[in-house]
């Protein structure tokens, strides 16, 4: 009875001992936020830059898309719920929101994704960067009366997805919508910025040339390409004639990064059409003024993996 009552703490402990353990394997602290970051995206596919969006095939996505719709084969939701709240959608509301009588509509029409996502960053060994799909919609543009009008179409759910959609899928990410500023409203983007700085800055993740992706950065580039310079400025006084120097010193704005430039991978599931995006690359972008000046430029290119993607 005695051994059996040892043996059975024992079990306990063990059992005890690789909960925790499997807890703090799990555990990831999100350096945005205590907790996941909603965020909100409208992604619209461009066709001028070609490269950026080369293996995403919006047309044929849009048609598999309605094609499963229409044999019944495909679940879709309100657009306009929360996705805590799904509610399904059926083919009069479906077609309301496409304009037509019948699911057969014009996929020109759709020009782009809408994406609300959960973010995750943490840095606890070296930056991982995670987006979690919550849900996307197909967004309509069309006009009515002469204006220029955006609809959700309906929502499809869900994240789990393995099979491959596009590669390499490269876009902006404006992390100050003026247009729509509760898509990025739950972002901090100051500590964001910090932390990309800091992550390059101190060479804990390598910095490439986003024109060269084979060139890594000095630590020294990193600082002037973020705007950290010290200038020489020699005046002469009219008078006198005499020379003098001025030691201008420029410092790290983290304010001036206001967008950043994500490389993906993008997974699809053939039954339900949940995407799932796998970030490969992060890229800062400056925004800053030279001579009263506007100008914008990516300071360089983050990977988070083994392989590189060229930008430009």
């Amino acid at each position: 009875m005695r051994f059996l009552f040892i043996f059975l703490i024992a079990i306990t402990f063990i059992s005890c001992k690789n909960e925790v353990k499997e807890n703090v394997i799990l555990k990831r602290v999100n350096l945005l936020l205590p907790t996941s970051v909603p965020v909100s995206q409208l992604f619209v596919f461009d066709t001028t830059i070609i490269n950026w969006q080369n293996s995403l095939k919006s047309s044929n996505i849009i048609k598999q898309v309605f094609e499963k719709y229409n044999k019944l084969q495909l679940n879709v939701f309100d657009p306009n719920t929360d996705d805590s709240i799904l509610t399904k959608y059926n083919n009069e509301q479906v077609n309301n929101n496409l304009g037509v009588n019948s699911v057969l509509f014009n996929c020109n029409e759709i020009k782009g994704l809408f994406f609300k996502e959960e973010w995750l960053v943490d840095t606890a060994n070296t930056i991982v960067f995670e987006k979690k799909v919550v849900s996307w919609s197909p967004v309509r543009y069309f006009k009515r009366n002469n204006e220029e009008l955006k609809k959700l179409v309906f929502k499809i759910s869900g994240n789990e997805a393995s099979e491959l959609l596009a590669k390499n899928v490269i876009y902006e990410f404006n992390l100050e919508d003026t247009i729509n500023p509760y898509f990025v409203k739950n972002i901090d983007v100051l500590r964001l910025s910090n932390l990309i700085i800091s992550e390059a800055v101190s060479g804990k993740i390598k910095a490439f040339n986003p024109s060269n992706i084979d060139e890594e950065f000095s630590k020294l580039q990193i600082k002037q390409k973020l705007g950290e310079n010290t200038d020489t400025i020699i005046t002469e006084n009219l008078v006198t004639f005499e020379t003098s120097k001025q030691i201008i010193k420029s410092e790290i704005n983290p304010y001036e990064i206001k967008s950043l430039i994500f490389i993906e991978d993008w997974y699809y599931n053939p039954k339900t059409f949940a995407i799932k995006k796998v970030i490969k690359g992060i890229a800062p972008v400056r925004h800053y003024f030279k001579i009263d000046e506007p100008v914008k430029s990516v300071v360089f290119v983050m990977f988070l993996g083994n392989e590189k993607t060229k930008i430009f």
